[in-house]
């Protein structure tokens, strides 16, 4: 009777562990843009961040019409169901195709959780060049200033989707002196001003990569997350960060820098900067340098 009764018990932790394991290994998939996600289960609860389609996060519990997911280790939140769908993971499912086999068994997890950190922060975005001013001319032709415009218009759009508030010194292909950027920058007293540019070297055709420039010592830290998120969403030759000499940095009495992403001068590296989806792999490696900026800055 008693071995009986232990037996018993044992079956029922077991069952216990496998439910448990069972809901905890339950896993969604984000299907809209820029779903807020909030401290709990309502849209009367604080929006902590936002993520994104195709991100991947583990179940922690239901609450009606509301899911809560592990965002990171130890960070939290709650999501609405509607935007939402389930991630299946079936383990008996046959294929000759070994990759594929281990892709069902175990879907990647890409995942891009974006804390708050730009809220109400103010940005100066400066395509670099523009009207007379053409900048380099790339290989294939085209202008840096036509390439930086582009670049400063999605990184606007990612930002202020972030709650950032944003402004650009050029909106068209117009010549701007470097003092009226700097300008712009000193009378909003911004947060962060940043120039997008594009590099060249006829002479030596095969250089390629990103690099990040600073002035002000106060700068480093911040060139340094912002170079550090680029090359990871791009994947990049990483030209590190360098201080220099440049107007639009020396005389800005705000937190600034000045990027050079990737070279037109070399034909492949062109090729692949006009397509669109490096131009926006550009702005989110751009804007998750300046969250972790932000996050790390004095309060």
């Amino acid at each position: 009777m008693k071995r009986k009764f232990v037996i018993s018990i044992f079956l029922i932790l077991i069952c216990i562990f496998s439910i448990s394991t069972l809901l905890y290994a339950k896993e969604i998939k984000i299907t809209a843009e820029n779903l807020n996600v909030r401290t709990g289960p309502g849209t009367n609860y604080e929006t902590i961040g936002q993520v994104q389609p195709e991100d991947v996060y583990p179940v922690l519990e239901e609450n009606g019409e509301w899911v809560q997911i592990q965002l990171d280790e130890d960070v939290t939140g709650w999501v609405h169901k509607l935007y939402t769908s389930s991630v299946t993971n079936e383990k008996n499912e046959k294929t000759t195709d070994v990759n594929q086999q281990i892709i069902a068994k175990e879907p990647k997890k890409h995942q891009s959780f974006s804390p708050l950190h730009l809220q109400g922060k103010t940005i100066v975005i400066d395509p670099g060049h523009g009207g007379r001013d053409v900048g380099a001319i790339g290989v294939r032709g085209r202008y840096e200033s036509e390439y930086t415009l582009r670049t400063a218009q999605l990184l606007k759009q990612n930002l202020e989707q972030h709650g950032a508030i944003v402004y650009l010194t050029r909106e068209d292909d117009r010549y701007l002196p470097l003092v009226s950027r700097v300008s712009l920058s000193n009378q909003l007293a911004t947060d962060v001003f940043i120039s997008i540019h594009y590099n060249s070297t006829p002479e030596l055709p095969e250089v390629t990569g990103v690099g990040t420039f600073y002035y002000n010592d106060r700068d480093k830290e911040l060139a340094s997350f912002v170079q550090e998120g680029i090359i990871n969403q791009t994947n990049m030759n990483n030209r590190e960060i360098r201080q220099a000499d440049l107007q639009v940095l020396r005389t800005n009495h705000q937190h600034g820098l000045l990027l050079e992403l990737g070279f037109i001068s070399n034909e492949s590296e062109e090729k692949n900067i006009q397509k669109q989806v490096v131009q926006k792999a550009f702005a989110r490696g751009i804007v998750e340098g300046l969250q972790k900026f932000f996050l790390n800055a004095p309060r």
